[in-house]
């Protein structure tokens, strides 16, 4: 399973992204942990690791999601409801 922290600098990975991570199934699983609490809605936020994790991607080979959450945590405080950390499937 690939994890990507949310960073105030950015996104930090537990491992490589590349082609190789989704294995002979062509999917994977990718946990999202929000260390900045993350303030938008889900679809944005796996629009969003989708859009990061294509940019390791050679010519040709696109990672996409069907939304298909497997995993949340969110809170809510004065500024709203946020998400603290996010499963979610992957494909290519």
């Amino acid at each position: 399973m690939l994890e990507i922290k949310t960073t105030a600098k950015g996104y930090v990975t537990n491992q490589e992204i590349s082609p190789r991570l989704f294995g002979q199934v062509g999917n994977t699983i990718v946990r999202v942990i929000c260390e900045v609490p993350y303030y938008l809605d889900v679809y944005t936020l796996e629009n969003s690791i989708c859009s990061y994790m294509n940019s390791f991607m050679p010519d040709g080979i696109e990672v996409k999601t069907s939304h298909v959450t497997i995993n949340q945590s969110s809170g809510e405080d004065a500024r709203g409801r946020y998400i603290e950390s996010l499963d979610f499937q992957v494909y290519i």
